[in-house]
Formats: structure tokens, C-alpha cells, sequence
């Protein structure tokens, strides 16, 4: 698709699709989808954003967009997730969140969600993309009536009000990151409502400071923040608010796919895992498949991305899946990645069993592998690019099952993202040089910018 990407429309704010002029035409267009799908002229959109100075353009631009027939329930900043619960709260026909979750305060882009806080199906995105060819530049309207949803955050905040007995926290000290970003407020009330203690950075946004040196793409920040505390855990979250990262009481943050392992093994103890099964992406480490077979649980395997994990938990009915990157989704909460409510099951497993995460992660080894991002100025389909794939195909013969080679392009960023993964560290080091050198190689033989980030 020309504007679609794996997880919305994104992009550097004022170039490209993530302008003014564009989301004149993308809310025309979402007007005409919407109009086809209900065959009824008069609808409701939720809307919401991050805590970027461009949302506020942004949103106001879409809104002009509009008809005079559309009613809006604006609710201000909230989380992703927030925004997919408040489209089913306010029985909205579409759920709106102007966000670019984790890139650079910079960028900003879009997300669309169903009446059911569904992501949009990749049909459904290819259906809007065509509607965009035909909608022309508008004179700004915008909708007759704009509702200001102020219950937005507390509607949010209240489902998690029984998550965990009151006081389950109260002797536990959270270190919390919130990446000035749309977690800063609801994050610290819900920990807090159950007792905890938060020492909170990353919680004074000021439209410029998004994901900037804080939050899931700077771990450091919340590193040197539990060198400073006694925290039992620490806690990191993306820009919107779908991702987290946990440390340990230690300091030392957990791989992704540990906390999927972590989080999956206390589902099943407490009967909450249908079919023993969960879903994961083809980026998820072998150990971790090798570990839950251990615990009679099955993992199902599909394409990156939260929208193909939820889309593969519903075919498998399946309650719990996710990505390493963060992404957690749990069927009853969420039909999204939802940060806190990854956070909120990790507390229960350490609030619940007294016992330290740093104990608990030890009981999930994973696979020896290495990865790399290679920028690229143009995105040529791989089968394209001359005698690479026979290059690869000569790496991943020589590596010892079970292994793994991954090449794929980031569905959000112009890079391509490989991997490697094997039983032995050595293998996995002679893969992964031997790839960058391919990779570069071919690349540049065929025409194409690249460069190792």
C-alpha cells in the first residue's frame, strides 16, 4: 500500500501524508468508507491523541474534514488502547488515535479502529487507500457537533479498578517511565489506586519531548533510575502507550520474549489460558517456544505486527499473545497492545507469589542470536535484488537446527530488519557477519542506498 504501513499511517510531521492537506482528504475519505460500510450518511468518530505538539494540528485538520453530519467525541490524550476501549464505550462507529507510538517527537501519523476497538483490517486500509485517489482537495467544514469527552481518562482508569485487590501493592516500589508521552497521568493513578509506590520520570510532556531519551527506545533512562531506587520493578512505556518494557529488581531489563514466557506461565496457574495456547510473531526466540512446551502450552506462530497477533489469537481463540517488542494483548482487556495491562499481570506475578523477577527469568533460556537494521532508501522487493537470496539461502543452509534467518523490511520505517538465531553463539556470530556483508553487497550492486544502523 502506498500510505498503510504494519501499524497506521506514520511519518515525519508536515512532509508526506502526515500534513494538513492530507488529513483533509484521509478524514473525507474514512467519511465515504464509513458511509459504505453502515449505508448511513450520519455517523460517530472517537478521536484521541498523544502528547505531540502536531496532534493538536493534526486533529484539528481531520476534524475540519469532516461533514457537518459526523459527530466527534474528542478525548484529549490518552493511550492507544485508551482510545480503542472509549470507540466501544461511546458506541462509536470509528476510533481515531493521532499518534507515531514509539518514533521521534518529530513524526506523527494515524491509527483507525472499528466499533469494537478493532485495528483495521489490511482490506479495510487497501478500501481507504482507493477512497483516498477520489477525494480531492476540500474546503474545510468540519462536523457540526464536537463533544469533549472529559470522563475519557477515568473510564479508562476504572476497568482496571478490581484488576488487583486493594493494597496488593502497597510494599512495592515501581520505578515508571512514561516517555512524556500518553501514559504520564492514567499510568502512576492505576499503579497508585493500588498501593504501590511510583518514583515517575518521563511524565512532564511538553509537546517537543515524546520518546526523547526516555521511555521503551531509551532504557537507559529508566536503567539509571533503578540504579538510583529500591524499586521491586521497573516499568517503561512507549509514546502511546501499547508497548512496555520491565526491569527486574536488579536493574536489568527482560528480553521480551522472558516476559511473553513470564506472562503466559501465570496465565495457565491461574486457568487463564484457553487451548493452552498463545500467539506470537516469526520474531519471538525458538527458547521460548521450547520453554512453554515444557508447560504443555502451544505457540502459534504469525507475521509482525499486533493487528496479525490479535487476527491470529481470534482464529485460535486464543485469550493471550504478543510481539518481544512489547506488545502485549489480552483477548478480555484489549483487542490492542496494551502497556499497563501488561504491567498490571507482571505486579500480580510478583505481588501474588513473592517472588523476584530476577528468580523468575532465570527458568526461560533463550537462543543464542544476533540482529541488525539496515536503512535503505527505497524499499525493492528482496526477490528483486540480484543473487541476494541465493546469498541468504547459503547462510541458512550452513546453520544446525533448529535455527533461523529472518530478513524482512520494518512495515513503519525505511529499513530492513535481519536476523539471526541458532543453538550456538559462534554460528550465530559467523551468520550474522557473513549476512551484513551480503546484505550491503547486493544492495549497493543493484542500486540501492543501504547503510548498517
Amino acid at each position: 500500500m502506498k500510505y498503510f504501513g504494519t501499524d497506521g499511517i506514520r511519518g515525519k510531521f508536515g512532509t508526506g501524508p502526515v500534513c494538513e492537506e492530507f488529513f483533509h482528504r484521509l478524514a473525507k475519505a474514512i467519511e465515504g468508507f464509513a458511509i459504505k460500510k453502515y449505508s448511513r450518511k450520519i455517523f460517530s468518530v472517537c478521536m484521541g491523541r498523544d502528547t505531540r505538539k502536531s496532534g493538536i494540528v493534526l486533529q484539528k485538520a481531520f476534524m475540519e474534514g469532516f461533514s457537518k453530519d459526523i459527530k466527534v467525541f474528542d478525548c484529549g490524550i490518552l493511550p492507544t488502547p485508551a482510545i480503542a476501549k472509549m470507540a466501544q464505550y461511546t458506541k462509536s462507529d470509528i476510533g481515531i488515535a493521532i499518534t507515531a507510538s514509539h518514533n521521534p517527537a518529530n513524526d506523527n501519523g494515524i491509527k483507525f479502529f472499528n466499533a469494537r476497538g478493532e485495528k483495521f483490517t489490511v482490506l479495510e486500509e487497501e478500501e481507504l487507500e482507493q477512497m483516498l485517489k477520489n477525494a480531492a482537495h476540500i474546503v474545510p467544514q468540519g462536523p457540526q457537533v464536537i463533544e469533549f469527552h472529559g470522563e475519557a481518562k477515568r473510564n479508562y482508569c476504572d476497568q482496571y479498578e478490581n484488576f488487583l485487590p486493594i493494597g496488593a501493592l502497597s510494599k512495592t516500589v515501581i520505578a515508571l517511565d512514561s516517555a512524556n508521552g500518553a501514559t504520564y497521568e492514567v499510568a502512576r493513578e492505576i499503579f497508585e489506586h493500588f498501593g504501590a509506590q511510583v518514583i515517575q520520570i518521563g511524565n512532564h510532556p511538553n509537546g517537543e519531548n515524546i520518546n526523547g531519551a526516555c521511555g521503551t527506545e531509551h532504557p537507559e533512562a529508566l536503567a539509571t533510575l533503578m540504579q538510583q531506587t529500591q524499586a521491586a520493578i521497573g516499568i517503561a512505556h512507549d509514546g502511546d502507550g501499547d508497548r512496555v518494557i520491565i526491569f527486574d529488581e536488579m536493574g536489568e531489563k527482560i528480553d521480551g520474549d522472558v516476559l511473553l514466557g513470564m506472562v503466559a506461565g501465570h496465565l495457565l496457574k491461574t486457568d487463564a489460558l484457553p487451548n493452552k495456547s498463545m500467539v506470537t510473531t516469526i520474531q519471538s526466540n525458538l527458547g521460548l517456544d521450547k520453554y512453554l512446551q515444557t508447560m504443555g502450552i502451544n505457540v502459534v506462530r504469525c507475521d509482525v505486527g499486533d493487528r496479525n497477533v490479535y487476527q491470529t489469537m481470534i482464529q485460535n481463540n486464543c485469550y493471550f499473545g504478543g510481539e518481544n517488542s512489547g506488545h502485549l494483548i489480552f483477548k478480555k482487556i484489549s483487542p490492542v497492545g496494551d502497556g499497563i495491562a501488561a504491567a498490571l499481570f507482571v505486579l500480580d506475578i510478583v505481588a501474588g507469589n513473592n517472588i523476584r523477577l530476577s528468580e523468575l527469568k532465570t527458568k526461560i533460556a533463550l537462543f543464542p542470536q544476533k540482529s541488525f537494521n539496515v536503512a535503505v532508501n527505497v524499499k525493492v522487493p528482496l526477490s528483486d535484488i540480484k543473487d541476494l537470496n541465493d546469498d541468504i539461502e547459503k547462510i541458512d543452509s550452513k546453520l544446525p537446527p533448529p535455527h533461523r534467518v529472518l530478513v524482512r523490511y520494518s512495515g513503519t520505517e525505511s529499513k530492513l530488519r535481519v536476523l539471526v538465531e541458532a543453538p550456538d553463539q559462534e554460528v550465530v556470530n559467523d551468520a550474522w557477519k557473513d549476512l551484513k556483508r551480503s546484505i550491503i553487497k547486493r544492495m549497493t550492486d543493484n542500486g540501492i542506498s543501504a547503510s548498517i544502523l
